[in-house]
């Protein structure tokens, strides 16, 4: 009983600590949002991979997520694909606090969250393709990668892209029921 105890609270100092050192390396901006989404778009090559741009409070943006969670995430459990939905304030009255909240929408174990405060990878994504955004920040958007893409200067095999997300959900819901029959749209 005893040997139990210790084992959990060494343990939860662990966790504790690796938590601290995670914190501390990304309060001291040892890689940017953009940089973290771009390695792990590479490592996980060999799957195809959907990139999420939104607003936490947003009321489309939020629609817009839960329209994935719902439509291609939960109706394709099998579905081999990676999802990062990167959050950022673009709506008034968006907050740091309101991305927990956020992430609850898209609760799938295939999903990465990401909180950008400085709205870097929205501004990279901007004039990627076609779009209808004001200003120089892309938001209520998706990208979908083909598994073979590679992301060097740009993201390679891009499948399919749409803003708004719930504008553009069929052309999604079409890509994603390819993939999930093993074609590739």
């Amino acid at each position: 009983m005893r040997q139990q105890l210790r084992n959990r609270i060494l343990a939860a100092a662990l966790i504790s600590a690796l938590a601290v050192v995670a914190l501390a390396d990304t309060s001291l901006g040892a890689s940017s949002v953009l940089d973290q989404l771009k390695m792990q778009f590479n490592a996980d090559t060999g799957t195809p991979r959907l990139i999420v741009l939104v607003s936490p409070t947003c009321p489309q943006c939020t629609s817009g997520a839960s329209w994935i969670q719902e439509y291609i995430l939960k109706r394709n459990p099998k579905l081999d694909l990676k999802v990062y939905a990167v959050w950022y304030e673009m709506y008034p009255g968006d907050s740091p606090d309101d991305f927990p909240g956020a992430r609850t929408l898209l609760p799938d174990r295939r999903v990465v969250h990401y909180w950008d405060q400085a709205k870097d990878v929205g501004r990279w994504f901007y004039g990627l393709v076609p779009t209808t955004t004001k200003g120089n920040i892309e938001w209520d958007a998706f990208y979908l990668y083909d598994k073979d893409s590679v992301w060097t200067d740009r993201p390679t095999n891009m499948l399919t892209s749409g803003r708004t997300i719930l504008v553009d959900r069929r052309k999604l819901r079409d890509a994603a029921a390819q993939l999930a029959s093993g074609v590739t749209p």
